[in-house]
């Protein structure tokens, strides 16, 4: 199904930091890659945030594949057929895949990670809503697996992108997946020191012509001043760059030398999560005035120069056609705001917050260490603030963020709804089954209009009659949002010149295949 991820890519850090003693420059036979901090675990069935997916996507294979046009193609499975009611998929797996003692992939492992996903005790949000409605799994094989369901699911095949982990490794007494995971992809985890590197190493089975780099190293650098200073001397082969940085680099023959940039996609959202438990924000009149209470373009144009970022108007990618046409973002209208407030009975107090029952308009937004955030958050504070709203920005670093995010313990956060793969099913993060622990609503919203609609999605098999039922979700969740929907912007990375092989997909850099797999260096001879 799809991933539920924290916003990295999209709020990069613009500050100052201080500095780091450089790391020896990477030779031809090892990838440095950039990660903005410590992956929360590495157990890609309960991986919720996009640090720990990098790394996971060079260590485990999935059940099916996704290539850079969205296609589904060949993984663990190498080929699969469905039933024509749409209730029952048969795969026939890769007879040549291993895990890392060599031992094979067999159709237990499958049925054993689907059952995982299934168990309560796991958190596995990211892929259970996919694999709710299971009936049985059969392995008349090793090589055969058959699953089938109670109902048909219109993007069934999603839920079967997911890693495969193995049975032996995974289910033993004592196992700690979290921090030694154990795959069947190409790479293997060396050493893992945290707050510093995740370190990989092609595995002896892994053919060198098709994995050049014997070792693949996650350099976890939190300050962005810090990665672009290695990354322009050379020492990283891919890292985000800010939009100053950019600017920056253009400018930089130090940088030019030996990385280009390129404009990736995210396909995702970038919002402000409301917790619907905060009496304060379940209050519609309040999520209305909020959200006409900022110059959201001005606010997109400052943050992204120099041609800002993709307005939304709902939930879906501003780009995509599930979205209803008609349905613009919100307008900058702060009187608009303060007759919602004035009409829901909030009056100003004596220090400018307004009041309603004695309780103060004041509420905490969370968010991980990113200075654009904080840039963000400064602006929507001040503008909350002129019409009578205190915003209390709290900034605590990405594990414990990833934590609480998931739990759904914050009054308010800056987060992004990351569609990857890219599967626009409302269900598993705004229906009001879905709250932590057994989903992704986070914010724990409940509206049972959008209910009955994406439920309605989820089963419609005629491609025209779910768009428009995709249309009516984003009316209502416009109309009684769960979250301020923000913006998309592409995000500029820096690929170091020594790479050839480096493809761009809708999901960016990352998330699809071969995607990184498939870079390799560029002979010196040739550069």
């Amino acid at each position: 199904m799809k991933r539920f991820v924290l916003l990295l890519a999209a709020v990069v850090a613009l500050g100052p930091g201080c500095a780091r003693k450089a790391a020896v420059p990477p030779v031809n036979d090892t990838l440095s890659r950039h990660l903005l901090g410590d992956p929360a675990t590495l157990d890609p069935i309960v991986t919720s945030e996009e640090l720990g997916l990098r790394v996971e996507e060079m260590i485990f294979r999935p059940l099916v594949g996704m290539d850079k046009s969205r296609r589904f193609v060949p993984a663990l499975a190498k080929s699969w057929a469905a039933s024509s009611d749409g209730l029952a998929y048969d795969f026939r797996l890769d007879p040549e895949a291993r895990w890392e003692d060599g031992t094979p992939v067999t159709s237990a492992d499958v049925a054993f990670t689907i059952e995982r996903v299934r168990d309560p005790k796991v958190p596995a949000v990211t892929w259970r809503a996919g694999l709710d409605d299971l009936r049985s799994v059969e392995t008349p094989d090793a090589s055969t697996v058959i699953v089938r369901f109670s109902k048909p699911y219109a993007q069934r095949l999603f839920a079967f992108t997911l890693p495969v982990v193995s049975a032996a490794a995974y289910g033993k007494a004592g196992a700690s997946p979290g921090r030694q995971p154990v795959g069947s992809g190409p790479y293997r985890l060396e050493s893992w020191t945290t707050n510093q590197t995740v370190v990989l190493v092609r595995r002896d089975d892994a053919k060198p012509e098709q994995f050049p780099f014997r070792r693949m190293v996650f350099r976890i650098l939190p300050d962005m001043n810090v990665a672009f200073r290695a990354g322009s001397a050379g020492d990283l082969d891919e890292f985000l760059v800010s939009r100053d940085q950019q600017a920056q680099a253009l400018k930089s023959p130090e940088f030019g030398k030996k990385n280009r940039i390129v404009q990736a996609p995210q396909f995702l959202v970038v919002l402000l999560y409301w917790n619907f438990r905060n009496p304060i924000l379940a209050d519609l009149a309040v999520r209305q005035a909020l959200a006409h209470g900022w110059d959201r373009a001005d606010t997109a144009k400052r943050l992204y120069p120099p041609n800002g970022a993709a307005l939304a108007a709902g939930p879906y990618p501003p780009s995509a056609v599930e979205n209803a046409a008609d349905l613009k973002p919100p307008s900058w209208d702060p009187a608009e705001s303060v007759r919602l407030l004035e009409g829901a009975g909030w009056r100003p107090g004596p220090d400018g917050i307004r009041r309603k029952g004695g309780r103060r308009l004041s509420f905490e937004v969370l968010y991980g260490p990113s200075n654009m955030t904080s840039n963000l958050l400064e602006i929507y504070r001040g503008a909350a603030q002129k019409i009578g709203v205190e915003i209390l920005p709290r900034r605590i670093e990405w594990a414990a963020y990833a934590a609480r995010l998931t739990a759904g313990e914050f009054d308010a956060t800056m987060s992004a709804l990351q569609y990857f793969p890219p599967n626009l099913d409302m269900y598993p993060y705004f229906h009001s089954s879905q709250t932590p622990p057994n989903g992704q609503n986070v914010g724990f919203y409940r509206n049972p209009e959008a209910d009955k609609l994406m439920e309605a999605w989820q089963h419609e098999m005629d491609e025209g009659k779910r768009l428009d039922l995709s249309r009516r979700i984003h009316r209502v969740l416009a109309a009684n949002p769960p979250a301020d929907f923000m913006w998309d912007a592409d995000q500029p990375w820096a690929v170091s010149k020594r790479l050839d092989g480096v493809e761009i997909a809708a999901t960016g850099l990352f998330h699809f295949l071969p995607g990184p797999l498939a870079w390799r260096p560029i002979p010196q001879r040739a550069r």
